[in-house]
């Protein structure tokens, strides 16, 4: 019976061992999303999070509104960067932890490094590659 008793708890042991580095695995790719990235590491090296779930954290300096697109810029201690949003906009000097995705957006002759905001629903804000606007000055 003792050899019984002991072959459970290695199989007790290799499950409890399997679940830990489950677990480990899930949260390094997590990482990113819950640690606030450094805004000048994202204008810096934008291939390296194009597409990546990210989280940063900064002051809401300015918010538009133009016919196909919501936008807020976000600053933190080391530069700015435009989020992408479906939701409402923040107000100035609100300071806000935002989650999503980066994305290289065209609108008219301009290209964008955005944070495209994750929504309510799990998903991104909708990629408004195709909008136009003449007059994106503020």
């Amino acid at each position: 019976m003792k050899s019984f008793y002991a072959l459970a708890s290695r199989k007790q042991a290799g499950v409890v061992t399997c679940l830990v580095v489950l677990v480990c695995l899930v949260g390094i790719g997590s990482a990113p999303a819950l640690t606030p990235v450094k805004i000048r590491d994202l204008m810096s090296r934008p291939r390296d999070f194009e597409g990546k779930e990210i989280t940063i954290y900064g002051t809401v300096t300015n918010a538009v509104s133009l016919l196909l697109v919501k936008y807020y810029e976000i600053q933190d201690d080391t530069g700015s960067v435009r989020v992408i949003t479906d939701k409402l906009l923040p107000g100035r000097g609100e300071k806000l932890r935002v989650t999503g995705r980066m994305a290289v957006v065209e609108i008219g002759t301009e290209r964008w490094v955005v944070l495209r905001e994750i929504g309510d629903n799990g998903q991104p804000a909708p990629n408004y590659s195709d909008a136009r606007s003449t007059n994106l000055d503020y």
